[in-house]
């Protein structure tokens, strides 16, 4: 096993971690997996590309650079919600609370600065498998 192939399970775990957990993205670290598994492992990086949840989204980055409004939408809620939650509940008042919120919020940004894939004429074939 090689370095990117480990780097891929690592980043592949993350991103379930982060599905489960509302704090932490998904889509990046998948995206990262999908990458280190396209250096690394044909048949991961293949599974990923046709995985029911996320291969549209790995096909539409490696393809165009891009991700869906959904999937924005998803992910800045989610950061929001999650991380001034976790923030509310568990970090102390004070500069420390904010710092961690600014966090989040810097996070929002990134995904927000995200090029947005076009949406697909109404009436289209969803997109097949590759």
């Amino acid at each position: 096993m090689n370095l990117w192939t480990l780097l891929g399970m690592l980043f592949l775990a993350l991103g379930f971690i982060g599905a489960l957990l509302p704090i932490m993205p998904t889509v990046p670290f998948v995206l990262v997996a999908a990458a280190c598994f396209a250096r690394s492992s044909p048949k991961m990086h293949r599974w990923m590309r046709q995985h029911r949840r996320f291969g549209r989204t790995i096909r539409n980055w490696e393809k165009n650079r891009c991700v869906s409004r959904r999937m924005k939408v998803w992910a800045i809620t989610m950061m929001t919600l999650g991380g001034g939650t976790s923030t509310w509940l568990f970090v102390p008042p004070g500069w420390m609370s904010w710092a961690v919120f600014g966090t989040f919020l810097i996070g929002d940004l990134v995904v927000l600065l995200l090029r947005e894939c076009p949406a697909a004429p109404a009436g289209a074939e969803k997109e097949k498998t590759e």
